[in-house]
């Protein structure tokens, strides 16, 4: 392998509608060492042409015949001659410093398999939409953040070819599962570390009927993934192991909100039950109730809380969380309190961010009223506080603070 080459491998199935900006954000990387390996995967369009049309002596074309997108990124990695690899598919983009920033990361020590950035959303247009997607994990604790489900795209990696040749490269008996990815950074995470740079350095395309926004289909996926890991769903699920009931809770919970944002709350509210009922830790997790309350804002704008419809997005889980204490079990039940305050602080947070202060207050203090035990958290205290001296008192408190710290400093 060649010290310091980055090999990108691109694998791509009629993509001649985006596979040329893709390319150009590969040529315009401020880090020069790298090879493209753009993998035709038995394409029936321009594709074949497009790619043809490059002089790089850097960009290389392998055609074969349809193996699916695990297939074709082996191939890829089987060619590749880097020390690194990366996966860019035909239609993501790399911001020109990617390369520049993940390389030394993983130069500067020897003992991470991999590093991965935040990302912008794009659209079919390529415009930028307001969600950042990804989140910044410690190494130590990525494995765990993994099991409850893929939260980066191939797009957002570098990782050391070494590692993937002694984990296995991705696994062509998922093959078209789409989640493919996930399964090889659990197996990568499971043995070794990988870091992160908190800064978006890609954009992943987002568009309506692609596989990702399936969620029949991606629930599948998923499910594929953690029976081969952990077996089955099968039997009473106190009786697993503990990361076996989280993954497979997570993966419900995934399916739920996926449902609810494609407006399929039956559906939704249906596999959250199976979520909680796995394992009961669903419920105390703050970003269920605020994800739920985001209702079906698309992906690209999930959190945007001023394009929420926060009230009605609120009366609608409340109604349904009634439901799903009506038909849950024991140690369920057991967290009713829990997860009405979890809904309530859900909701009061959104309002703010919303700007609608009368309403974060109100849903605050009904949070406290369902859990009181929620006045213990300093952040609950100071957002009382704050909401309780009103939008324009806290402002003329800020400023206040901000001219004394200036003061001090002089």
């Amino acid at each position: 392998m060649t010290p310091d080459l980055v090999s990108v491998i691109m694998p791509v199935y009629n993509g001649e509608r985006f596979i040329a900006q893709s390319i150009a954000s590969v040529l315009a990387q401020t880090y020069p060492h790298w090879e493209l390996i753009v993998v035709n995967d038995g394409s029936t369009d321009g594709t074949a042409a497009i790619v043809a049309g490059y002089s790089d002596a850097r960009v290389r074309c392998i055609h074969q015949e349809n193996r699916g997108l695990a297939g074709a990124r082996n191939t890829g990695i089987r060619a590749a001659q880097g020390e690194h690899l990366a996966f860019l598919d035909a239609d993501d983009i790399w911001l020109p410093t990617f390369l520049e920033r993940c390389v030394p990361v993983l130069r500067d020590d020897a003992g991470l398999a991999g590093v991965y950035t935040l990302n912008y959303h794009i659209d079919e247009d390529g415009l930028k939409l307001p969600q950042i997607g990804g989140r910044p994990v410690p190494p130590d604790a990525l494995h765990g953040q993994l099991l409850e489900g893929g939260f980066f795209p191939p797009c957002v990696v570098l990782v050391r070819s070494q590692i993937v040749h002694d984990v296995g490269c991705f696994d062509t008996k998922l093959q078209g599962q789409g989640t493919e990815d996930w399964d090889l950074w659990l197996r990568i995470t499971q043995r070794y570390p990988m870091a992160h740079i908190a800064e978006p350095l890609t954009c992943y395309r987002v568009y309506p009927n692609s596989m990702s926004t399936n969620t029949g289909y991606m629930h599948a996926n998923r499910i594929a993934v953690l029976t081969k890991h952990f077996g089955p769903p099968e039997g009473d699920p106190l009786t697993w192991p503990d990361e076996k009931r989280l993954g497979f809770a997570f993966a419900y919970r995934t399916t739920a909100l996926g449902y609810i944002a494609q407006q399929e709350p039956d559906e939704g509210w249906h596999c959250l039950l199976q979520a909680v009922e796995t394992d009961p830790v669903i419920l105390q997790r703050l970003d269920t109730f605020y994800e739920l309350a985001l209702g079906d804002q698309p992906r690209g704008y999930r959190g945007q809380a001023e394009l929420v419809d926060i009230q009605g997005n609120g009366a609608e889980m409340l109604r349904r969380l009634e439901d799903l204490f009506a038909s849950a079990s024991p140690p369920v039940q057991a967290l009713r309190s829990m997860a009405y305050g979890n809904a309530y602080l859900a909701l009061a947070m959104l309002s703010e961010q919303a700007n609608d202060w009368p309403a974060a207050r109100s849903y605050l203090l009904r949070a406290i009223q369902s859990q009181p035990g929620l006045l213990r958290d300093p952040l609950v205290g100071r957002r009382l506080f704050k909401l309780s001296l009103g939008q324009r008192a806290a402002e003329n408190l800020r400023q206040s603070y901000a001219r004394l710290t200036m003061r001090s400093f002089r």
